[in-house]
């Protein structure tokens, strides 16, 4: 699901990026997606956690909320599978960027392919 949510905000026009991946500061809006690991939702099920980490450029603040409600309108073309949980939580500047961030987490909750014949 990890490909499929970059390939997505890709094809969306978004600048999306893995951990570790973006060099330098904050020029452009940027995602950083992130696997927030795997839990248990009963015994036949289970849930994925992914994290949007939304980066916006210091100069542009009063544009960052637009921003972040284009990031999650363009999510819902992969609703039901995933579901904003929580999010976007409070916004702080980055010194490492220069740029604003906030956080959005998704939650799919699929058939769980553990300690199963």
């Amino acid at each position: 699901m990890w490909k499929t949510i970059y390939d997505y905000l890709k094809s969306k026009g978004f600048d999306v990026y893995a951990l570790g991946q973006h060099e330098g500061t904050c020029k452009t809006p940027y995602i950083v997606i992130r696997n927030n690991g795997d839990g248990d939702r009963g015994i036949d099920m289970e849930q994925t956690l992914y994290e949007l980490l939304l980066y916006y450029p210091s100069d542009y603040y009063y544009q960052f909320e637009d921003y972040i409600d284009s990031v999650k309108q363009s999510m819902n073309g992969l609703f039901p599978a995933l579901k904003l949980v929580d999010g976007p939580g409070p916004h702080y500047l980055d010194p490492d960027v220069l740029g604003y961030m906030t956080n959005l987490t998704y939650r799919l909750i699929k058939e769980s392919k553990v300690n199963r014949n």
